[in-house]
């Protein structure tokens, strides 16, 4: 064989040899992926994780990770306290043109759930974890956005009487400048609006600015909940309280500012046409006796304070202290009540410079 053929030959069967080699590096990727991520889900004390499958996209610079679930053990519930089918890390191509490398995470129909510990059996919180290095380990570029689809959040207590589950469905949240990576006027301040729906029926609006790798919190919070069906968290309230609500509407608006650990704000709850007792029931009622008593106290004091021209109870409640253990003001709360009722009835809408109206 002369050399030009010879060298055609070698170079022939190098080329062969590297695409061979890519094949077959793309038919191991996936399962490396996979055994990556599942250590990584792992590495907290407290918590094991699990995905089922990785899809790569490698034309697109894109991964998705299917079917994850992560468990916190010892919880005093069986449900995960996330688990989501389809879990997508994606590079952004705008910002590579640009010269920037950043990620896009997006979540579809994901389950967070939470709940109230009981004899021996942890609460489920999520404390005690960095998710955040974790979130940095799944994907070492900078976090631009995350967007979660069709998801839900779950508070249960599986051992009061009754029990409880009060939930947020339809949630639909994007968060912007969730980074990982500190730029050099480090700013860190990300941004979140989030669209839900409170037990499958009242409309939540939440905006929130925070620092989510602040050592201490750092926040601004504005949220906004829009005529809850009181009888939807009877359950909740049964169970936590001696209140039985029988019908009314519930809105409620809170802002909410944070700094170096400390909060100030209000929550003004604004209840419409609220009953507390159901007079054709009464005996049915007097059964339990406790609940009876707390009912027609509250329904003397709702006929007291309510605004009689807007079949309306409601106040503003200033918050100030720790985040850990934020105080009430009680008087003002009490004046702000009977100013609802005797001066002019709240409207459901945000308090100007954390003032009542």
């Amino acid at each position: 064989m002369n050399r030009p053929h010879f060298r055609r030959y070698r170079y022939g069967y190098g080329v062969l040899l590297f695409i061979a080699l890519l094949v077959l590096i793309r038919a191991l990727l996936p399962s490396l992926v996979k055994d990556y991520v599942n250590h990584t889900l792992n590495s907290s004390s407290g918590y094991e994780g699990h995905v089922g499958d990785i899809h790569l996209a490698l034309w697109r610079g894109a991964y998705e990770i299917r079917d994850i679930e992560i468990r916190q053990l010892n919880s005093a519930t069986q449900e995960p306290l996330f688990k989501a089918p389809k879990m997508e890390f994606s590079v952004l191509r705008g910002a590579l043109i640009r010269g920037t490398v950043v990620a896009r995470i997006r979540v579809f129909e994901a389950k967070l759930s939470f709940a109230a510990g009981h004899a021996g059996n942890a609460a489920q919180t999520g404390k005690g974890a960095n998710w955040a290095d974790i979130l940095k380990k799944l994907t070492p570029f900078r976090i631009d956005r995350f967007e979660t689809i069709d998801g839900q959040v779950h508070y249960y207590d599986l051992y009061s009487d009754p029990k409880v589950d009060v939930y947020l469905n339809q949630v639909n949240a994007i968060i912007t400048n969730l980074t990982n990576q500190e730029d050099q006027q480090k700013r860190r301040a990300a941004t979140l609006q989030l669209d839900a729906l409170a037990v499958g029926q009242a409309q939540v609006r939440l905006d929130l600015q925070i620092d989510p790798f602040a050592e201490k919190p750092d926040f601004n919070l504005k949220a906004r909940l829009t005529e809850l069906q009181v009888d939807r968290m009877r359950d909740f309230l049964r169970a936590y309280t001696l209140v039985d609500p029988k019908s009314g509407t519930l809105d409620v608006l809170t802002e909410l500012n944070a700094k170096d650990g400390g909060v100030k704000g209000y929550i003004k709850p604004l209840f419409h046409d609220l009953q507390l007792l159901q007079w054709k029931h009464i005996t049915e009622q007097e059964k339990d006796p406790l609940h009876f008593l707390v009912d027609a106290v509250g329904s003397v004091v709702n006929l007291i304070f309510q605004n009689q021209s807007k079949d309306q109870l409601a106040t503003v409640i200033p918050i100030e202290g720790r985040v850990d253990s934020p105080g009430v003001d009680v008087f003002s709360t009490i004046g702000n009540l009977v100013k609802n009722a005797t001066v002019k009835a709240f409207s459901p809408t945000f308090e100007k410079a954390g003032k009542s109206d």
